[in-house]
């Protein structure tokens, strides 16, 4: 058998103009998630991360860890199939398409995100729908064809591996939790519950043996919570 680790990215910077970069606490998490692996001796035999800049600097903590202390590590590969979905164009086009049915003005995204807990709620209804097929738009990848291109990411870096292999991924929780629907048959819906609960700088693990994964560990977050810092724990 073979070990995937799916490892969710450090916390984004949610309400800024460029969300796709590590926040002051998501760079300290992924220092954090780089020690944890150090100290309990990962040494993954393939490296792989999402091409958005989030994964990519979740990886470089341990990449440079790793350098620093003379560990060699593969060399990392990058595959879009682990990027996660445009949430921010699904909640812009159905906040679009109720403006125009009301004939008002769309509410800009950003400033939706100044209150978290009204944000939080509106874009939990959105996503549902999305993942339901209650709201669709053209040029909007739906929930089905993203889960798709997961699946097919899973089958190419199991197949460039092979069996008995270590496997390194740094990614999101969309991705994440689309693996544990293929893995354990969950509906859509439950799918999407449990994504809310992946953690920043989590690790889920699996087994796998050809193209069958077996789920071994979900959401691990002792490397965090060990500091006895309530603020390293974040889901957003």
């Amino acid at each position: 058998m073979g070990t995937l680790y799916m490892v969710r990215h450090g916390q984004a910077s949610f309400g800024e103009e460029n969300y796709d970069r590590l926040s002051p606490i998501g760079q300290e998490q992924s220092r954090i998630l780089a020690a944890h692996f150090l100290e309990t001796g990962m040494k993954p035999d393939a490296l792989y991360s999402g091409d958005m800049q989030r994964h990519k600097d979740t990886a470089q903590a341990m990449i440079d860890l790793y350098r620093q202390r003379d560990v060699l590590l593969p060399p990392i590969r990058i595959e879009t199939a682990f990027n996660e979905y445009s949430s921010r164009e699904i909640v812009q086009a159905y906040l679009a398409d109720r403006a125009e049915a009301n004939s008002s003005r769309a509410v800009d995204f950003k400033e939706l995100t100044r209150d978290r807990k009204a944000f939080q709620r509106l874009f939990e209804k959105i996503v549902l729908d999305w993942v339901r097929g209650a709201f669709a738009k053209p040029g909007i990848a739906t929930w089905e064809s993203f889960r798709g291109r997961v699946a097919e990411g899973l089958k190419k870096i199991i197949a460039q591996n092979g069996r008995g292999r270590s496997i390194l991924l740094f990614t999101s929780g969309g991705p994440i939790s689309a693996t544990l629907q293929l893995c354990l048959g969950l509906s859509d819906e439950n799918t999407l519950r449990t994504a809310w609960q992946i953690a920043n700088g989590s690790v889920t693990r699996f087994l796998y043996n050809g193209e069958r994964l077996t789920l071994a560990g979900f959401n691990a977050i002792d490397h965090l919570a060990l500091r006895k810092e309530p603020a390293l724990v974040t889901y957003r």
